[in-house]
């Protein structure tokens, strides 16, 4: 049987979508927000109780709220329309930053409002990841879920600076305002570009939320491809989360400035998106087939980390374990496309779940270790522990259908 290869699709054909590009906006609107919050709350705390520790744990608020968010509050757009979830989370969240910036908060009220935005992050997230599959099937699925991978990486980085800019020009309470003013615009985007897709629903709404997100956990845990892909983003986002994470760090034992901190917690996401550039070159059936490579290209210039004392030097082997960091990309369109429609929600709950839970852990584990050796060493250690498990897990994806010749991405 004569087969073709299927025609090459590039960024200008899924841009030519309307609803993406509605969609696309929104998610850097959210992210560009997110990212803001975090270091202007960050800075209101560090202020009003003069605690890094408390400062840091309105980081922590973002990974603890997935344990509850994640599991049960994704199924909500396998229950309701997708885009109507979206803007009422956004909405939703626009209003509770905006509590944020009325002054003389107490410290608990504080972080009970940052508890609850975390908790509408999962829905939100769930019914996006969906919604964009409803909208494109195939490889322009592939390639918007990169270019939303490349807004949503330069998002955060840009987040940070813009939250520090605006903190230093119209303060905390401004800045918060400005943040609660992004999630309202992209609630009304989303209202403006994006339809409802009507979606075939087994569970109705009768179902509770417990059981829905059990249903999640056992679609992901009994499709042995799922579990294969998961376990491959897994592996690849815990061998780079130590450093970005340690970046601050390893700059001020280097004697950098606030700049050089920012450029070298920038090279991971940087080298995320020249990878996905590259990678999307690569034909779509040969990408899973490059996971163990992808992931040995990750780690190997993270082992080399302590071995070099010039940032230069740190910044470039990170940009190149950043490349390697694209096989989040296939790994994550095939998981979506692998998922029946009407539970894509419930199942990237699960996934994002562990993605956040497994990234936590590493952070607080390498950050306990930069405690007390060299920050760059937890680094390499990671990044040995994660290449020791790619034979390992190469051995048991080979077994159904991942990594075989012509198995698609």
């Amino acid at each position: 049987m004569d087969t073709q290869p299927a025609p090459r699709v590039g960024y200008r054909e899924v841009l030519a979508v309307r609803e993406f590009r509605g969609l696309l906006v929104s998610d850097g609107l959210s992210t560009l927000g997110d990212q803001v919050a975090r270091i202007a709350v960050a800075l209101l705390v560090l202020e009003r109780s003069g605690s890094a520790f408390a400062a840091s744990a309105t980081y922590a608020c973002s990974y603890l709220t997935w344990l509850v968010g994640g599991p049960l509050l994704s199924a909500l757009p396998d229950r309701y329309p997708r885009r109507r979830v979206m803007v009422a989370c956004d909405l939703l969240r626009g209003l509770l930053v905006a509590c944020l910036a009325v002054p003389g908060l107490p410290l608990w009220v504080v972080f009970a409002v940052l508890i609850a935005v975390g908790l509408l992050a999962p829905p939100a997230e769930a019914a996006r990841s969906a919604l964009l599959a409803d909208v494109l099937d195939g490889e322009p699925y592939v390639v918007a879920n990169a270019l939303s991978n490349a807004v949503g990486q330069a998002g955060q980085v840009g987040g940070f600076v813009l939250g520090g800019a605006l903190v230093g020009l119209v303060g905390v309470e401004g800045a918060l305002l400005a943040d609660a003013a992004s999630f309202a615009l992209s609630a009304l985007i989303l209202l403006a570009y994006v339809h409802e897709h009507v979606v075939t629903r087994v569970a109705g709404p009768t179902a509770s939320m417990l059981v829905e997100a059990g249903a999640g956990a056992m679609l992901v845990w009994g499709s042995p491809r799922l579990r294969s892909l998961l376990a491959w983003g897994l592996l690849s986002a815990a061998s780079v989360i130590a450093a970005e994470g340690l970046a601050v760090a390893i700059t001020q034992e280097q004697s950098g400035g606030p700049l050089a901190a920012g450029v070298l917690t920038a090279a991971v996401p940087a080298g995320f998106l020249l990878g996905s550039w590259l990678l999307l070159r690569v034909a779509a059936e040969r990408r899973e087939r490059l996971f163990p490579w992808l992931v040995a290209l990750s780690c190997l210039p993270l082992m080399a980390t302590p071995l070099v004392d010039s940032l230069t030097g740190i910044t470039l082997l990170w940009v190149l374990a950043g490349c390697g960091n694209a096989l989040q990309l296939v790994a994550n369109s095939s998981f979506v496309q692998a998922v029946p429609a009407h539970l894509r929600g419930r199942a990237f709950g699960v996934a994002v779940t562990l993605l956040m839970v497994l990234q936590g852990v590493v952070l607080l584990a390498a950050g306990a270790l930069a405690e007390t050796t060299d920050a760059r060493l937890p680094i390499a250690l990671v990044a040995v522990v994660c290449l020791a498990l790619v034979p390992v897990l190469s051995r048991l994806s080979q077994g159904f259908g991942i990594l075989r010749r012509g198995s698609g991405g």
